[in-house]
C-alpha cells in the first residue's frame, strides 16, 4: 500500500529522477538527437543530472546513442535518441473517399499508409470488415506497439460513447457505427473517435488557414455539408457531438423558399441519383460553368450557403470562417460567399479558404495520435 502523502513532504529521490527522465524524453521528442550538454541546457538541470538521466534511459533500452558531435574543440560529445521502435501512432479515416490508415513515429514521421477502396454510401455491417482489417495490418506491419490511435469517420460523433450518431440525409454511412469498439479491441490501445471536419478543424487549426485564430468556423461542402466549430482553440462539439451541422440550418432556397441548406441541393437537381449525397461532379461543373444561367444559379448558391452560415455567425462572433471541401474550394466560390455573407450579417467575420485540402482530416487525426502517443511514452516513463 502506498504511504498517504504529507502536506510539505519533500519529494523523493526516486520521484525527483522520474521527473528529470521525463524532461529529457520530451526534449528528445521534440529535437530527435541531443548530446548530454544539449539536454541539459534544454531541461535546465545541470550537466551531470543530465548524463544520469541519459546513463538510466540508456540502460532501460530507451534512450540509443546516435553517432559523435564533429566539429567542435574538445572532446567530441554523443549524440543521443529515442530508441526506434518505443511505439508507434495511428490515424485511421472513414469515408466516401475509402478506409486509410497511416502509421506514425513517435516525433510524427509518417512511416507508412494502407489505402482500400470502400463504396459510398456503405452500412455498418460491410465496412467494419475492412476498418478492422486495415487496422490489424497496420498494427501488424508497425514498428513496435501501437500507443494511440485516432479515427476519422465522415458523420457526427457523440465522445461519450464513441459512436456515430445517426443523422437524416447522411451521405456516407447509413446507421449507426462504433468504430471505438471495434479498433481497441485489435490495437489494445486508447482510441479517439471524431467526425471528419472536425479532425481538419484541428490541422488548420495547427498548420493552414486558422493558424493564429482561437475563434473560426470551418464550413465543408462535399459530398455532405458539416461545419466544426473553434472556441478558444479547442473544437467546440455540443453536448451530443453535433455541434455546428450546417446542413440542417434553414436558409432561402430557389425561389425563395425557406428550406434547409441539404434541402436545397434536391430542389437545384444536384444530387447523385437515388441517394442524399450532392453530386460533386455537377456542381463542381456548375461553379466553373461562366454561361448566364450557370451563373445565376452559383449566385443563388452561394446565397443560400452565405444565409446558413450568417445565423452561424450571429451566435458564436467567429474571427473567420474557413471554407473547403470538395467542391467549396473550386476557385472563386469562397469570395463569392464573403460577399453573399457581408450582405447578410450584422458581424463581421473574414472568409478564408482552407489550406491544406482533402487530406486535412487524415492529417488532424495523425496530430492527435502522435500527442496521445507521446504522452502515453511519458505517462509509463513515470511509472516505471
Amino acid at each position: 500500500m502506498t504511504a498517504p502523502k504529507v502536506a510539505g513532504q519533500l519529494p523523493t529521490l526516486d520521484l525527483v529522477r522520474q521527473l528529470t527522465d521525463r524532461h529529457v524524453i520530451e526534449q528528445l521528442l521534440a529535437a530527435d538527437t541531443l548530446t548530454r550538454a544539449e539536454l541539459a541546457a534544454r531541461t535546465g538541470i545541470s550537466k551531470p543530472t543530465a548524463s544520469e538521466s541519459v546513463r538510466r534511459l540508456l540502460d532501460a533500452e530507451i534512450v540509443e546513442e546516435a553517432g559523435l558531435q564533429l566539429g567542435k574543440r574538445g572532446p567530441a560529445g554523443t549524440y543521443y535518441r529515442l530508441r526506434r521502435g518505443l511505439g508507434v501512432a495511428l490515424a485511421v479515416s472513414a469515408g466516401p473517399g475509402g478506409v486509410v490508415v497511416d502509421s506514425y513515429d513517435l516525433r510524427g514521421q509518417r512511416l507508412g499508409r494502407l489505402e482500400h477502396a470502400v463504396p459510398s454510401p456503405i452500412d455498418a455491417a460491410r465496412l467494419s470488415p475492412v476498418l478492422v482489417d486495415a487496422v490489424r495490418s497496420a498494427t501488424t506491419s508497425a514498428p513496435g506497439p501501437v500507443l494511440s490511435c485516432a479515427v476519422s469517420v465522415a458523420g457526427p460523433v457523440d465522445q461519450a460513447t464513441g459512436r456515430l450518431v445517426r443523422l437524416p440525409n447522411a451521405p456516407f454511412l447509413l446507421d449507426e457505427f462504433a468504430p471505438q469498439e471495434l479498433i481497441s479491441a485489435v490495437t489494445q490501445c486508447a482510441v479517439t473517435v471524431d467526425n471528419d471536419v472536425n479532425w481538419m478543424a484541428l490541422a488548420e487549426h495547427d498548420q493552414g488557414a486558422g493558424r493564429g485564430l482561437d475563434q473560426f468556423l470551418l464550413c465543408y461542402f462535399g459530398a455532405g455539408i458539416g461545419s466544426a466549430i473553434v472556441l478558444g482553440g479547442a473544437v467546440f462539439r455540443g453536448s451530443d457531438g453535433v455541434a455546428g451541422e450546417l446542413a440542417y440550418v434553414s436558409t432561402t432556397g430557389p425561389g425563395g423558399q425557406s428550406l434547409r441548406l441539404l434541402d436545397c441541393f434536391a430542389a437545384w437537381e444536384l444530387r447523385q441519383p437515388g441517394s442524399d449525397a450532392i453530386d460533386i461532379d455537377a456542381i463542381r461543373t456548375l461553379l466553373a460553368d461562366d454561361r448566364p444561367a450557370a451563373r445565376t444559379r452559383r449566385v443563388e448558391i452561394a446565397a443560400a450557403v452565405a444565409t446558413a452560415i450568417a445565423s452561424s455567425v450571429a451566435v458564436l462572433n467567429p474571427a473567420a470562417v474557413l471554407i473547403g471541401g470538395s467542391w467549396g474550394a473550386v476557385p472563386g466560390f469562397a469570395e463569392e460567399v464573403a460577399d453573399q455573407l457581408a450582405d447578410r450579417s450584422v458581424l463581421r467575420a473574414e472568409v478564408r479558404r482552407v489550406q491544406l485540402g482533402g487530406d486535412s482530416p487524415q492529417i488532424g487525426a495523425g496530430l492527435r495520435a502522435v500527442r496521445d502517443a507521446q504522452a502515453v511514452l511519458v505517462d509509463r516513463l513515470g511509472q516505471g
